[in-house]
């Protein structure tokens, strides 16, 4: 039925190739603009679920605490040899600041002396300062947050030429100046790796399809379907905060795709115009068989993004939307766009004809012919090898780490990391990950009450002596610099000044952050678990009728990691369950599945076993091109692999599988025997192998350089996806498929067909 669709829908195409090549012209110009500024509205933080504590928090923060303020940058300032405290220096800093106080999105600049802590603002040594740049924009408004850095770093250059100390070092930091670098460093090494594909892969599809014209037919159609899908998500991302691994997961997923399935569509067209059909038959015939194949690869693969749904974590969902979205779109320009551009194409999609182009094609087919005889001449041979592969490796899985990212994963050539280095000369690594609490006052015991105050402060002094604290900011902050005189406070009190945006605006609410004394990922996410599970009875216990909730990066990042790694004993039975049944109606079997989600267990564990060995314990990381230390993988790394790699791997299962069906189903009659039907079994394996082999290789080897394309980029969470999926790519299309599927549909035998309410031939 699924075949009689794809062919009528063919037909239908051409009849009317130039109205569809128009429809897809039309668009050109805003899926181009679409596709090429996308990353500019893409965000490296994505809050956790709407209903989690450290969202909640976000609220209080900005409904609640008039002057605090959502988005701070920070200003650095240092110099080798002068110090803070000399003239140049200081007129350098004041002109800056004269400079930046102008700017239309600038609530309020803080600095040394103005505030008196001298040790918050300049480093030990006096060469390094630092200035808070509180931004006046609107809640969530993470747009205006990145222009206002973009305005004050323009604003700093036009400023720097008249400064007394010219080689002062000027550097913008802070959260929105690390959202916009990183932004721009993600659409940066996705353009170069785009060409790395395009041209690499332009060169190797000349050489697969041993011609020119055709080998520009598989990058329209995945360039066209990956413009249409980023374009899609760049007016969504207008509306919605999405995430940076979006474009990545798109771009890779999209190409790699994209030029398989064109690959294995025109290869289809082609033999059907060599064995004597009409340039119209052979396109339905390759809409009916390939088409069904990459129809079926396309399901398979949303099944996989789908997975990512499954957390309630906006981060994960986004991901998963997008990447079905870049899955439906690359099935939409692949069927509707190849057939008219093939009818239009018609013999010339065979120049140049190189006779030795040909030749080479020839040995080739002969080649998969003499490996389909071997595989099924010794079937257990295959899975010895495969044996001696997955064991080595797959055991690494049980070791497998995760964490939360940290700053060292942003790469050096940005501003905003150059900044945090120097923030750190100031600070301690756990300044740069504040906890927030919020604590919440009932009854009409406000924070402006000195009793209530009095018991706030026992707590702060219990919480500072917990051996992971490291410091307690609040509105006591300023209290070290006054005085008690006969019972009465001089000078600074709790919550004056400075201090006094840690109080909400009707004294009811009060925030505080609680900094790590190490900012390890374990030290921060066991901070953060204590403090949910033991702050609410130190409250009860020296200051009754507060509550309190716990949030920040730290808080956020925990959850996410939790809700992520928690998600995964639901998350894995539904995509196992989706395929299964997707796999068996589409081959309307049901050993074919069940063999095919075991092979892919294996293909996982080893692929993770690998990404272990390179990213956690450094096995040839400096041989991959990849820099910085071994550690643990991003906590998002595992389950996004999971989802991708399981539709991704998949790909080449239902390549080689649909053909051996159609071979089988052509062979195999009404009433046959045991006997033939094994033997109609064993010929359409062998048939299978030797006509998909090259195709299945071939596509595996552009999917494996589009996906060691993203090896090249700076991002560490980047690198471990592009690394993943290369991989699984290479031992998927040769060890896999190649090699372990033909031996254990050999060992099978007619049995691979089971399907209940099938007769059983007696």
């Amino acid at each position: 039925m699924l075949g009689r669709w794809l062919a009528g829908l063919t037909r239908f195409l051409l009849r009317h190739r130039l109205a569809v090549l128009l429809v897809w012209l039309v668009p050109l110009p805003f899926l181009a603009h679409g596709s090429l500024h996308v990353s500019e509205r893409l965000k490296s933080i994505i809050g956790s679920r709407d209903d989690a504590p450290s969202s909640e928090v976000a609220r209080l923060q900005a409904r609640e605490f008039p002057r605090q303020t959502q988005f701070v940058a920070e200003i650095t300032f240092h110099h080798e040899r002068w110090t803070a405290d000399d003239e140049p220096f200081r007129r350098s800093r004041d002109m800056v600041h004269g400079a930046v106080r102008g700017l239309p999105c600038v609530k309020l600049l803080t600095t040394w002396p103005e505030l008196p802590l001298r040790s918050n603002f300049v480093s030990p040594d006096g060469r390094t300062q630092l200035s808070l740049v509180e931004i006046a924009v609107g809640p969530n408004d993470f747009d205006g947050a990145e222009r206002c850095v973009l305005d004050l770093r323009r604003t700093i250059r036009a400023v720097r030429p008249g400064l007394p100390l010219g080689d002062l070092e000027l550097l913008v930091t802070g959260p929105p100046a690390v959202d916009h670098d990183i932004g721009r460093l993600v659409r940066e090494d996705s353009l170069r790796a785009e060409m790395i594909v395009a041209v690499a892969g332009l060169l190797l599809l000349v050489w697969i399809f041993r011609s020119a014209a055709a080998a520009f037919l598989p990058i329209v159609t995945a360039g066209l379907g990956l413009a249409t899908c980023l374009s899609i998500v760049y007016l969504v991302a207008a509306d919605f905060r999405l995430s940076v691994y979006v474009s990545t997961v798109s771009t890779m997923t999209g190409l790699a795709l994209g030029l398989d399935w064109a690959l294995l569509y025109v290869t289809r067209y082609r033999e059907e115009r060599d064995a004597g059909k009409t340039r119209d038959e052979a396109l339905v015939t390759a809409a009916a068989t390939a088409g069904r194949a990459v129809l079926g690869s396309g399901g398979l693969v949303l099944v996989g993004f789908a997975g990512l749904l499954v957390p309630d974590l906006d981060l994960s969902r986004s991901i998963g939307l997008a990447g079905a979205l870049t899955v439906a779109c690359t099935l939409l320009t692949t069927l509707t766009l190849t057939p008219p551009l093939l009818s239009l194409l018609g013999r010339g999609i065979d120049w140049p004809r190189w006779h030795w182009f040909r030749a080479s094609h020839a040995a080739v087919d002969r080649f998969w012919v003499r490996w389909s005889r071997l595989v099924l001449r010794r079937p257990v041979v295959p899975l010895l090898l495969g044996a001696a592969i997955v064991a080595p490796f797959a055991p690494y899985l049980g070791s497998l780490r995760v964490q939360n990212p940290r700053h060292e994963v942003i790469p050096q050539e940005l501003e905003a990391r150059r900044g945090l280095d120097r923030l750190l000369e100031i600070a301690d690594e756990g300044d740069l990950y504040p906890i927030v609490v919020v604590l919440h006052a009932e009854g009409g015991r406000t924070f402006d009450r000195k009793d209530r105050q009095g018991e706030v402060l026992r707590v702060f002094e219990r919480l500072r002596a917990w051996p992971e604290v490291g410091k307690v900011h609040s509105a006591d902050l300023l209290m070290d610099l006054s005085v008690e005189v006969f019972g009465v406070r001089l000078g600074y009190g709790f919550g004056d000044g400075f201090a006094g945006r840690f109080v909400g605006r009707n004294a009811d609410f009060l925030s505080l952050n609680v900094l790590a004394r190490s900012s390890d990922d374990p030290t921060l996410s066991a901070l953060v678990d204590r403090l949910n599970r033991e702050l609410p009875g130190l409250l009860a216990a020296e200051a009754p009728g507060l509550t309190s909730l716990v949030g920040g990066a730290p808080a956020r990042d925990s959850e996410s990691r939790t809700g992520l790694i928690g998600s995964l004993p639901t998350m894995i039975p539904i995509v196992a369950c989706a395929a299964f049944l997707l796999m068996a109606l589409l081959f309307r079997s049901i050993v074919i599945p069940l063999k095919a989600l075991l092979l892919n267990a294996a293909s996982l564990a080893t692929t993770f076993g690998i990404l272990v060995l390179v990213f956690q314990h450094g096995w040839g990381l400096g041989l991959f091109g990849i820099h910085g230390a071994a550690a643990g993988l991003s906590f998002i790394t595992p389950v996004l692999l999971f989802c991708v790699l399981f539709g991704v791997s998949m790909d080449y299962e239902v390549f080689l599988v649909a053909r051996i069906r159609e071979e089988y189903l052509a062979r195999v009659r009404e009433g046959d025997s045991p006997a033939a039907r094994d033997a109609a079994h064993r010929e359409a394996i062998a048939e299978g192998l030797s006509r998909t082999g090259g195709t299945i290789t071939n596509a595996a080897l552009v999917a494996f350089i589009t996906f060691a394309a993203f090896l090249s980029g700076s991002l560490r969470p980047m690198q471990e996806m592009g690394f993943a999926l290369a991989v699984a790519v290479a031992l998927d299309a040769t060890l896999v498929r190649m090699m372990l599927v033909p031996a254990v549909l050999h060992l099978l035998g007619r049995h691979s067909w089971l399907w209940p309410g099938r007769r059983r031939a007696k």
